[in-house]
């Protein structure tokens, strides 16, 4: 592991297993190199304060290099001030990771690289999908989901941030172009030291096959299960969030998905475990916060009575103050704590039978809602 800052190397990778250097400028190189011992190199992930560093191209999909060395990358990375532990590891062909390398960088800015005067802000995506352009798919309560989760967040949030970002899709609107350009704009304005939430009300998909990739699905896919191509083709893959997380530079993200499944999902407990899988790999290899509305083989249900998904109307609960262990403000964990313990409660009040929602974080825990 090597730190670069313009053409100068100034710490090259010894013996050690962690070392500490300080820097003046905002930005710089961090390059990597694994030795395969005789195998071969997957992946190589490099890690800042947790949370997973991406190609910083400030467009999430565009295609990675298919010619570059496999054992070797170069990043370009932004510091926020005061400590930033970085930490590396290779993964092999059987998907082993090694032993992390790590390395400390303090960024003590310079009078002239102060840090930028906008301090801390909020970005947040919310899609909510009750109309599908097959009708037999249509939901009852996601953009009354949606709009309660924004509503409420953003209030939470005055007392955080500096300036909070909405970005809102719903229905019609609601396809993989539009979203993937309001992804983009993120992560084109997103600094390291902001916050990006990522809510999504609407169906989720498993496709069958070696992978069983992890979906969500847009509202003009007009066949959930049989037509695996529409939805390779107008979905949004796991492998695609993992690039959304890794290229945001944020660097404390959450995600919320209030996915829906069709009966069909549920046909197969194989199926569920293996969204339950994807979502928990998402987690652990960008070292981001999901909180899911169901486990394996469940339904996100949804209740006239509550006006809500069981799963926001308990989030919405939770942001309200309800999470708070005392003191004034509700974080990520206090939040999977809270929907651990009340969506079983209320699922089986209205519907006599308990939801499980899944919760999986792997980044730094941070404030949602401060209360007045």
């Amino acid at each position: 592991i090597q730190y670069q800052k313009g053409t100068r190397n100034l710490y090259v990778e010894d013996d050690t297993s962690e070392a500490e250097i300080t820097v003046d400028t905002e930005t710089g190189t961090i390059l990597l190199e694994a030795n395969p011992n005789e195998d071969a190199i997957q992946e190589i992930r490099l890690y800042q304060n947790g949370k997973l560093v991406g190609n910083n191209t400030r467009n999430l999909f565009v295609e990675d290099d298919v010619n570059q060395d496999p054992n070797r990358k170069e990043l370009q990375i932004s510091l926020i001030p005061g400590l930033n532990e970085f930490s590396a590891v290779a993964i092999n062909s059987q998907g082993t990771e090694s032993v992390p390398k790590k390395l400390n960088v303090n960024y003590m800015p310079s009078q002239q690289s102060l840090i930028k005067p906008q301090g801390i802000q909020a970005h947040i995506l919310v899609i909510g999908i009750d109309e599908y352009q097959n009708p037999k798919y249509n939901l009852n309560y996601a953009v009354a989901d949606a709009t309660g989760f924004q509503n409420s967040l953003q209030e939470g949030l005055i007392n955080i941030t500096s300036k909070t970002h909405v970005y809102f899709i719903k229905n019609k609107e609601a396809i993989r172009e539009n979203i993937v350009m309001k992804l983009n704009e993120i992560a084109a304005v997103a600094n390291p030291q902001d916050i990006f939430i990522f809510y999504y009300a609407g169906h989720g998909v498993v496709l069958p096959g070696n992978k069983q990739e992890f979906y969500l699905v847009p509202s003009d896919v007009t066949q959930l299960y049989g037509d695996d191509g529409a939805i390779q083709q107008k979905g949004i893959s796991a492998s695609e969030l993992k690039k959304i997380a890794s290229g945001i530079v944020a660097q404390k993200q959450l995600y919320l998905l209030d996915a829906c499944q069709s009966a069909g999902a549920l046909t197969t407990l194989a199926r569920g475990a293996a969204e339950e899988k994807a979502i928990a790999q998402l987690a652990r290899s960008t070292g981001t916060h999901w909180l899911t509305a169901s486990g394996s083989q469940q339904f996100a249900t949804e209740f006239d009575e509550l006006g809500h998904g069981v799963f926001t109307y308990a989030l919405l609960e939770a942001l309200s103050g309800k999470a708070d262990s005392g003191d004034q403000r509700v974080t990520v964990n206090e939040l999977k704590a809270y929907l651990e313990s009340r969506v079983p409660e209320i699922s089986e009040k209205y519907k006599g039978s308990p939801q499980y929602p899944s919760s999986f974080g792997f980044g730094q825990d941070f404030p949602v809602s401060v209360q007045k």
